[in-house]
């Protein structure tokens, strides 16, 4: 296992859910996201390899289809003031959901952190203390994956961007 630091994951975190579609707010969202669930020791780095590779199999809140809610999408709906009644809706990988309004609400599953699709029962406890971990863990292998995803975001290389002062060279040999 490699030991990273909290920042680290928010940041690989925020990279794979933009290399996955999500908006620039809502890949903060899943950063934080990301942080807690590390703080927490929960399988972060596996939850959100599943969430890059499945976020487009998910609706958006209020989308028809029958397919399961977008726990992300979900997650900043109801930090927005939506509805949290979610009667007996699917909600895809909800350890995202938890992680995403811990601060507001508490949610809850049957089938453990990494369940593919359950109904989430929302209710709203008491204040809840911030997670006390600065460290997380991850394995290489699982970091190289989510390197990849993160990998599809960057602008490819070319002697036109190099000559412009793109990468290091000669612009960075202070």
């Amino acid at each position: 296992m490699i030991d990273v630091s909290l920042n680290e994951v928010e940041s690989l975190a925020a990279r794979v859910a933009r290399s996955c579609g999500f908006s620039h707010g809502l890949s903060d969202d899943v950063a934080r996201a990301a942080v807690r669930l590390a703080a927490q020791d929960r399988p972060w780095g596996e939850a959100l390899e599943r969430l890059a590779r499945e976020a487009a199999r998910f609706a958006a809140p209020g989308e028809p289809g029958g397919r399961p809610l977008c726990p992300v999408r979900l997650g900043a709906y109801l930090l927005d003031g939506g509805a949290p009644d979610l009667g007996a809706a699917q909600v895809g990988l909800p350890i995202w959901l938890g992680a995403l309004v811990e601060d507001a609400m508490r949610a809850s599953w049957v089938g453990g952190d990494l369940v593919d699709a359950a109904p989430v029962r929302l209710e709203r406890p008491a204040r809840t203390p911030p997670p006390t971990g600065t460290r997380a863990t991850i394995s290489p292998a699982r970091r190289d994956a989510l390197l990849a995803l993160a990998h599809k975001i960057y602008v490819p290389e070319s002697a036109t961007s190099r000559a412009r002062g793109a990468g290091g060279g000669r612009v960075d040999d202070e």
